[in-house]
């Protein structure tokens, strides 16, 4: 919906590697902002385009034909659920990503396309599990990142190369953008493993370290209804742990 309102705030969920829980965060951080009465609009830029997998809905129209100009806004903006719209995604986001080589200022290109869009309070990015021309778009537009790190010593691996991407845009392009949450996902208190990778976390990053995602299977089997866990099992310990970390981004 385009509409005047208060400042949106701009929030990229971004991890390099993947199975990391990035769009379950994504979406239950979304969904549940909108729960709470917010304004929320959430952009898959992704090219998996899990986000309609996850909502069992398609669009004629997605974020690819945003960034080349063949749609506007209010063409790509999908309503989903109270307070909250989605812009959805498919494989034809890596073709947009070659076509857009070739021009200048390519990296400011979904902050452009997005400067129109109006009426939310916040306006979550799903990013892919990469570091390409896509990612950098969503970095130079968003001013907050999730970064969600699954509970393997190998999600430690690039998490310094994440941080240092994220750095070299707020310096190279003077863009203010910050690490909001780190998110611990697919946590086992009764894994020895998944304490020690909180703990070097918290070691690293620390306040904005939030509590765990826990290990639940409410979350895995939610999309295949087409839910979000808080409509699917809503007490769960899935649904629980996100609307706490929902809680930060109300309160911040």
């Amino acid at each position: 919906m385009l509409f005047s309102s208060p400042r949106t705030r701009r929030i990229a969920v971004i991890n390099h590697k993947g199975g990391t829980g990035k769009t379950t965060t994504a979406v239950h951080v979304a969904a549940g902002l909108a729960d709470a009465g917010h304004r929320v609009l959430l952009v898959d830029f992704d090219p998996q385009g899990n986000v309609g997998v996850w909502f069992g809905i398609e669009h004629e129209r997605t974020v690819a034909d945003l960034l080349l100009s063949r749609a506007e806004p209010r063409d790509v903006i999908l309503p989903v659920r109270p307070n909250l719209d989605v812009v959805l995604s498919d494989q034809t986001l890596g073709s947009a990503q070659e076509a857009l080589f070739h021009r200048t200022a390519n990296d400011e290109v979904l902050r452009t396309r997005l400067a129109p869009i109006s009426g939310y309070e916040f306006c979550i990015v799903d990013c892919a599990p990469s570091l390409n021309l896509l990612t950098r778009n969503a970095l130079l537009y968003a001013e907050e990142v999730i970064i969600p790190i699954s509970m393997e010593y190998l999600a430690l691996v690039g998490v310094r190369q994440l941080v240092e991407n994220i750095l070299s845009v707020r310096r190279g392009k003077r863009h203010d953008i910050e690490i909001s949450a780190v998110v611990p996902t697919f946590f086992s208190r009764q894994n020895k493993k998944s304490l020690e990778i909180v703990e070097s976390l918290r070691g690293y990053f620390g306040a904005v370290v939030s509590d765990p995602i826990r290990l639940n299977v409410k979350l895995s089997e939610a999309p295949s209804h087409g839910l979000t866990v808080f409509e699917y099992a809503p007490s769960s310990n899935g649904a629980r742990d996100y609307r706490k970390l929902v809680r930060r981004f109300e309160h911040a």
